[in-house]
């Protein structure tokens, strides 16, 4: 059986409990992920090893602790050694297996830094002597584990493996071509008698392919939202404000996302963008930004930054908080930059003019680096507020566009409670790649960026828009050309 398949026996690794303790209590909806979990019993030694850590490890295993203590309960209080979820996954302590084949592997409670690696393997082990080999994985997120699991012959059945994208594309009948056309959406029910398998979730973006060479449509017009009942055409694709004539998207990711970022705000107040380098996530939240401020619709755009130190202190460097920040908020200024240089291409200078005016200047041709650069400070002065991590802890922020970007080096606890600072009249976007996390806590599904695409998965008031890897890079030719050069699925056969 290979990566993904069902298994009846499933030891999760501790990576996976830490990195989302609801794992352990699912509801009756909720699909199963085995007919049967087997937890090693050390995993509560090592839980309550990290319980005073103030980190969201910690924050974790203090729910795991809870979490423990109410099935051990239980199963005191019933007799029995198997306790039974709501959706009729089964789950039983295991403890490390007397068995000769694990002679020298320390596994005493006694032995606080024992791996619980090791225990998981040894426990898998058992149960393939014991019970049908294929029938039994370890779950795990963790390379490290997969990798020990591989080498030992025990399958790996990864948890999360796809990270919700908020995108699907699908090749319709050809017929089904002047449905669209004519009456400008796809009911849910023509979708389901026509993919059976493959349900919608609101606010899912669907490219429809209807010609022989299943390609997307220039100009966009054959992408739609699903809005609950139907596939809808999307709405929101162009900036109406004067300025910003020269905007459109260039794949068909900005046009999902410049959709969604354009949403009234009672409609999408929450948007996750997720994708590789030079896809344009952060320009077009940039320019959707400014062109909604300058038009009244918010009152400023708010970022939050990911600082160096993942969301701690900042104390050390020099100047008051904007000197501090500003570093870790250039990629937002760099855009900002290349938002008023595409707006101020040609003889109608529009944010130029408005600077200079006020300087008693007159700007006439196309501008130069220092206009351009002054125009910037100006509008970052006006309209934007930036604020560390650690000073968003209690705070609500209304009326505003606010941007946290690097999402990816979030942790769980950190993404639920910056998602939290939302107010009223406010949209919050998160942008981030998930194939660049520093955070070493966290890998391409426990990030804060994919833990909040899955978890928000289908909420009405969530649209969450994914970019292609290399296709949708825009940034340049060379960085498309290093994007796919350097992929991790890329490898040098000899």
């Amino acid at each position: 059986m290979g990566q993904g398949s069902f298994h009846s026996c499933v030891v999760p690794g501790l990576d996976v409990l830490i990195g989302d303790p609801s794992f352990l209590t699912p509801n009756r909806g909720t699909k199963k992920k085995a007919d049967i979990l087997y937890i090693p019993s050390f995993y509560i030694y090592r839980v309550l090893d990290f319980f005073n850590e103030q980190t969201s490890r910690g924050e974790a295993c203090r729910e795991l602790t809870a979490i423990f203590g109410t099935i051990t309960e239980e199963m005191n209080r019933s007799g029995s050694d198997i306790y039974t979820f709501e959706n009729g996954m089964t789950m039983k302590f295991r403890d490390f297996p007397e068995n000769p084949f694990f002679r020298g592997i320390p596994h005493s409670s006694e032995e606080k830094y024992t791996s619980s690696k090791f225990h998981a393997i040894a426990i898998a082990k058992t149960l393939q002597r014991d019970l049908d080999k294929d029938s039994v994985a370890i779950m795990t997120g963790s390379d490290q584990l997969a990798t020990l699991a591989t080498f030992n012959r025990i399958d790996v059945a990864r948890i999360n493996p796809e990270v919700y994208t908020g995108r699907i594309q699908v090749s319709f009948p050809d017929d089904y071509a002047s449905y669209w056309w004519t009456n400008r959406s796809i009911p849910k029910q023509i979708w389901d008698e026509l993919f059976p398998n493959r349900s919608l979730v609101v606010n899912q973006y669907v490219e429809l392919l209807f010609n022989p060479c299943g390609q997307i449509d220039s100009s966009y017009q054959n992408i739609g939202r699903f809005n609950g009942e139907a596939i809808v055409p999307l709405r929101f694709t162009k900036i109406n404000h004067p300025a910003f004539s020269k905007f459109y998207p260039k794949t068909p990711g900005q046009a999902m996302l410049f959709d969604a970022l354009l949403a009234p705000v009672d409609e999408l107040p929450i948007v996750i963008a997720s994708g590789t380098f030079g896809t344009g996530k952060t320009f077009c939240a940039v320019a959707a930004a400014l062109a909604q401020v300058l038009d009244k619709q918010y009152d400023r755009i708010f970022v939050c930054p990911r600082d160096g130190a993942l969301g701690r202190e900042i104390g050390f460097l020099k100047g008051d908080k904007i000197e501090k920040i500003l570093p870790q908020a250039a990629p937002i200024l760099d855009n900002l930059e290349s938002v008023v240089r595409l707006m101020n291409i040609g003889a109608k200078s529009y944010f130029i003019d408005e600077c200079e005016s006020k300087r008693g200047k007159r700007n006439s041709g196309t501008p130069d680096f220092a206009s351009i650069k002054a125009t910037v400070e100006e509008y970052r002065k006006r309209y934007f507020e930036f604020e560390p991590v650690i000073y968003m802890g209690g705070r609500s922020i209304e009326n505003s566009f606010m941007i946290f970007d690097e999402f990816q080096d979030m942790e769980r606890g950190q993404a639920r409670a910056l998602l939290s600072r939302i107010g009223n009249g406010s949209k919050i976007v998160i942008l981030g790649d998930p194939s660049q996390t520093t955070n070493p806590h966290l890998n391409k599904t426990s990030n804060g960026l994919s833990y909040s695409a899955s978890k928000l998965a289908g909420d009405p008031l969530v649209a969450v828009v994914s970019f292609n890897e290399s296709s949708e890079i825009v940034r340049s030719d060379a960085a498309k050309h290093i994007a796919k050069k350097l992929s991790s699925h890329n490898f040098i056969h000899t």
